[in-house]
């Protein structure tokens, strides 16, 4: 029953070379290569999503998941709206000078979210807390913490 619960960890295991590592099931190695192949996500990791969720034009700090996002020098913070409506990612907080100047998906063009299943990303090069907002729905609000 154990190597059932084995071969249910490949299944859930989404790499096709886990479950050829299910061969030797024995070792529990083959379960930290699965590990090792998650390093191999770490490419991926560079690349940190943040959902806008269903429903976040009636939300405040909640309409960006996670909040805040967490991340180290040099990674991206993709955002995707998941919701039906059009929303932007904008760095600042209403009605401050700097509203835009680090990052905007804008309200036109190829990075607007104007529908579900869009996206935005931004590389952040330097640290710091970066508070961001929808300009259409400026109760929602998010932060990017940047170490």
């Amino acid at each position: 029953m154990q190597q059932a619960t084995s071969s249910s960890n490949a299944t859930s295991s989404s790499n096709a070379t886990s479950s050829s590592n299910a061969t030797s099931s024995s070792n529990a190695t083959s379960s930290s290569n699965a590990t090792s192949s998650s390093n191999a996500t770490s490419s991926d990791s560079q690349k940190v999503q943040v959902s806008i969720v269903s429903g976040a034009s009636t939300l405040t700090d909640t309409a960006y998941n996670p909040n805040p996002v967490e991340i180290t020098i040099g990674q991206t913070v993709v955002w995707t709206n998941d919701d039906a409506a059009f929303h932007t990612v904008t760095s600042g907080q209403v009605g401050a000078a700097d509203v835009g100047k680090e990052f905007d998906s804008g309200l036109t063009g190829p990075t607007a979210l104007t529908s579900k299943g869009k996206t935005f990303e931004h590389t952040f090069e330097v640290a710091g807390e970066y508070p961001y907002f929808c300009t259409l729905h400026p109760g929602m609000v998010g932060t990017v913490v940047v170490s």
